[in-house]
């Protein structure tokens, strides 16, 4: 009966170290699910009178051509349009529980090559990618430098755009 009982405890022992090999942090991609068109997803409840889409595009892989354009269709104020410099960022590594990846927005006429360099580097947001998957990105907004009014969001969820080709 106790080598029975033990061979049981066994089993259930490696059957229990199996099921935790999943990676509970989920990895997040942004190189290769970032770029194209993503659609705002409003909370379930809220009344939406307007479109937001944020298109992220890579250009030519030079890290200062990534833009991102910013379109706010709105029924009472019209249409608005953003464009931004992104930069992706990681902090730590990819698959330990410290890494978040973040986004950094610059002014799309931003100068890169000021002697000033804290001027020249300030981003005029930086968001937390809490998820980023080929249909999904959730962004949490950890700061925002911008006088004024402008279409940086707070905390906000997409849905990737369907895309159509004639």
């Amino acid at each position: 009966m106790k080598k029975i009982l033990s061979f049981v405890c066994a089993a259930l022992l490696v059957a229990g170290l199996c099921g935790c090999e999943k990676n509970l942090i989920p990895e997040i991609d942004l190189a290769n699910n970032l770029e194209g068109s993503w659609e705002k997803v409003y909370p379930e409840g809220v009344q939406d009178a307007g479109l937001v889409i944020w298109t992220f595009s890579a250009g030519n892989g030079d890290p200062h051509s990534w833009v991102l354009s910013i379109y706010v269709s709105d029924v009472l104020a019209g249409d608005s349009e953003a464009k931004y410099i992104y930069e992706q960022h990681q902090n730590g590594y990819p698959g330990i529980g410290s890494s978040t990846p973040e986004l950094y927005l610059f002014e799309y006429d931003h100068d890169f090559m000021q002697e000033d360099r804290t001027a020249a580097y300030t981003p005029a947001a930086r968001y937390y990618v809490k998820e980023c998957s080929k249909d999904k990105l959730v962004l949490q907004r950890g700061e925002v430098n911008v006088d004024g009014p402008n279409l940086i969001e707070s905390n906000v969820t997409f849905r990737r755009m369907a895309t159509y080709y004639k």
